[in-house]
């Protein structure tokens, strides 16, 4: 049973009902979907970096063509940005997706997000590749942090990868008070070579820092990988979601668990998301899901952006991973794309299950195959509530 505004009044068996009075739907409702890592500032970049180029190149391609598209902003430019953010946001609606977790490196988004009918975390990335810097670095993370604040936006300043975040501003990051409450996210090992550029300084990350003038003097090789290396500066009692790790090992699961283990009484602490097609249209390549459905309660799903992605629909995303890895359950993957973000991102008191008292939207998942619990190639999702 369910209001007029979506809120659960109770849950119950349909024999209870005269069959007259029930609405009968063929197909698996589920809770609203969790987007755990998107990027909706991004969505003007749909269709303008080539796929299957490698993780170097796509970081190469989509600085270089931000840099070009803002670096003058004019009515016009601003405009394709903010019409492809209202679209984008639509498209999430559409697909059943009630939250978001979503990155940014400015304040585009910040208007849509403060009226919208989404709930949102926004991760405010800060970057930057000279220690030196590190305070530089962050008073603009800190500005554009300051911005979400004045629109009501729930926020945190976050780090946004290994080779780009160096220990300096690390610190920096974690020490801001303002952050002490927070929750964090972070680019892992979305490829081989950012393993090998920690562990012997070689390989196609020298490619990255040579197209943007960076001298390889300001990175310090540590010989071990790039997950292992970075570990010692999250702080341990606040949560951290890990973002594709496409090559991660189960040994990196478990080293990573391990620097959280003492934190477990308060529950999980650290937590993985997948965004495969976006592993597909960068890399060609997917995770290895066999060691993710292991650590099942600790599995979030995103979309990444519209760089990356042609759909911001984490039904596909579901497809995908049940297409390369069909032992991954229904029940698993639609634990991963609700219930798990919810709680990571402290929504869950609303979000995330279908239980009395909560508005979690509710979605029809379609065309699947009911008796073996399967989802299909052409399943669909409706938007019930």
């Amino acid at each position: 049973m369910v209001d007029e505004q979506g809120k659960i009044l109770d849950v119950t068996d349909r024999k209870n009902f005269d069959q007259n009075d029930l609405e009968v739907y063929e197909g698996i409702i589920c809770p609203g979907f969790i987007n755990a890592h998107c990027h909706l500032e991004l969505s003007y970049m749909k269709g303008k970096i080539s796929e299957k180029r490698g993780m170097i190149q796509f970081i190469m391609d989509v600085i270089d063509f931000r840099n070009g598209f803002t670096v003058s902003l004019e009515e016009e430019s601003l405009e394709i940005i903010y019409d492809s953010i209202r679209k984008a946001e639509a498209e999430m609606f559409e697909n059943g997706i009630v939250a978001v977790g979503d990155i940014s490196n400015d304040d585009y988004t910040f208007d849509f997000k403060s009226r919208s009918k989404l709930r949102y975390h926004t991760f405010v990335e800060c970057f930057g590749f000279y220690p030196e810097k590190a305070e530089n670095y962050f008073a603009h993370s800190r500005k554009i942090f300051e911005e979400a604040q004045k629109k009501n936006l729930n926020a945190s300043i976050t780090p946004h990868a290994p080779y780009s975040v160096p220990p300096e501003l690390m610190k920096t990051i974690f020490s801001f008070k303002e952050n002490q409450i927070a929750i964090f996210s972070y680019h892992n090992q979305e490829s081989e070579a950012e393993n090998e550029f920690f562990r012997k300084g070689t390989g196609d990350f020298v490619k990255l820092f040579e197209h943007f003038n960076l001298p390889l003097s300001i990175f310090h090789r540590t010989g071990k990988n790039s997950l292992e290396s970075v570990l010692p500066y999250f702080p341990k009692n606040k949560k951290m979601l890990l973002v594709h790790n496409t090559v991660s090992t189960d040994g990196d699961f478990k080293i990573a668990n391990s620097e959280y283990l003492q934190f477990a009484a308060k529950g999980e602490r650290l937590y993985f998301c997948t965004c495969p097609n976006a592993n597909l249209y960068i890399e060609g390549r997917l995770p290895d899901y066999s060691i993710w459905k292991n650590y099942t309660n600790q599995i979030c799903i995103g979309t990444d952006s519209y760089a990356s992605n042609h759909q911001l629909s984490i039904l596909e995303e579901m497809i995908t991973i049940w297409k390369h890895v069909p032992e991954v359950s229904l029940d698993q993957l639609i634990q991963w794309s609700t219930l798990n973000g919810a709680t990571f991102f402290d929504w869950d008191q609303n979000l995330g299950s279908i239980e009395k008292g909560k508005t979690p939207g509710l979605n029809l998942i379609t065309s699947l195959n009911v008796q073996l619990l399967h989802l299909k190639g052409d399943s669909k999702v409706q938007r019930l509530a």
